[in-house]
């Protein structure tokens, strides 16, 4: 018997971390420290288990649909001193997160709630399959998160890990936690973002839509078979630009294509930008000033995306940029306001996230696009 979660992505674990559907009465989860957690037989267990000769974990794109692989490096990570200084009065340093899809929110998230290693990461999957159960109530998922985080004094609960976000938008479609939050309902916004801080992650758009490529991922930013098959990003990306331009995309595919910008707009806007490009130094730095000093992200910890590993920005042509400038003319003026970003000719990548720059980057600069 092997578990079927109800996720964004798949993550590659051993038989040994996933949690297990013990007997046909039921659900037998790892708490954040390692105790076994059982859920009662229900609806829940009924969604979850089911007979697969299959070894490892089979995940859907939460509140989308199907999801390709996303990985994240499962061996423990040694605590930093970052990470083993005093507590913070507030854990959560007085922030809340605006989760703006493929940025990173996921791991954010996954952090705050359970923390670093692969413990952490096993069990922040493991919930998220009652989170994304089809037949689980609110009260079902409130008491699977608050079983599993309970015992960590330091746990934060953001975003997808928090079940009043999982409703769809009446405006987007989307789960309200890949909504632009001036589009949420006054009363749930006003519960979840209060009086904190609004923080998200800010991501050069010609990158984002790399990633979004190279993820090939059905529901979450689109999957694009004639164009991975060759490698072919600057295909891709065209496309999606194109698609977008005639209102085909507006909020499809997860909200991935809504302008980052939106998500800094009022009411409820983002206030902190967070330079994704420096991830995950960047948050890790915006923790540790904010004094939640137990929340840290280490390199292992991050859930990225694989494929097409050469393909990077250089390798879009002048007329697909120049329509990625004209969908996020806004996205590019806030990475300039900033953090000083202001040459939309710019290739960059992720040094700090492995797999997110091709292994061969210094001969691919040599031959990357320049676009005035």
């Amino acid at each position: 018997m092997a578990l079927r979660f109800v996720t964004t992505s798949l993550l590659a674990l051993g038989a040994s971390a996933a949690p297990s559907c013990a007997s046909s009465s039921s659900i037998e989860l790892a708490g954040s420290r390692g105790e076994k957690l059982n859920f009662e037989e229900g609806a829940i267990v009924k969604a979850l288990c089911e007979e697969d000769a299959g070894v490892g974990l089979v995940l859907l794109q939460s509140g989308a649909g199907r999801a390709r692989a996303i990985s994240a490096t499962s061996a423990p990570a040694a605590p930093t001193a970052a990470a083993a200084t005093t507590k913070a009065a507030a854990p959560d340093g007085g922030l809340v997160l605006a989760h703006i899809p493929f940025n990173f929110g996921q791991t954010v998230a996954k952090a705050a709630a359970y923390g670093t290693g692969s413990q952490a990461t096993a069990t922040y999957w493991s919930v998220q399959a009652i989170l994304n159960s089809p037949t689980a109530s609110t009260a079902e998922r409130w008491a699977a998160v608050n079983k599993t985080t309970k015992s960590n004094n330091d746990s934060i609960v953001w975003s997808d890990m928090n079940p009043d976000l999982l409703a769809l938008s009446n405006v987007t479609g989307c789960p309200l936690y890949f909504t632009p939050g001036k589009y949420w309902p006054t009363e749930v916004a006003e519960a979840y973002f209060g009086n904190k801080t609004i923080f998200g992650m800010l991501r050069d758009p010609y990158e984002r839509l790399v990633a979004m490529f190279r993820g090939n991922i059905a529901n979450y930013g689109g999957s694009y078979p004639e164009f991975v098959a060759t490698c072919d990003v600057n295909g891709a990306v065209r496309k999606m630009m194109t698609d977008y331009l005639a209102g085909h995309t507006t909020h499809s595919f997860g909200c991935t294509f809504v302008p980052q910008s939106e998500y800094f707009d009022a009411p409820f806007g983002i206030e902190i930008a967070v330079d994704n490009r420096l991830f995950p130094d960047s948050a890790n730095k915006l923790f540790a000033e904010r004094g939640a000093n137990n929340l840290f992200i280490n390199t292992e910890d991050i859930l990225h995306v694989t494929g097409c590993e050469n393909s990077w920005t250089g390798d879009l042509d002048c007329e697909t940029k120049a329509l990625v400038k004209q969908v996020y003319v806004r996205d590019f003026k806030l990475l300039c306001e900033k953090f000083g970003y202001c040459d939309q000719s710019e290739n960059t990548c992720l040094k700090g996230v492995p797999q997110m720059c091709p292994p061969n980057l210094t001969a691919k600069e040599l031959t990357a696009t320049h676009c005035v």
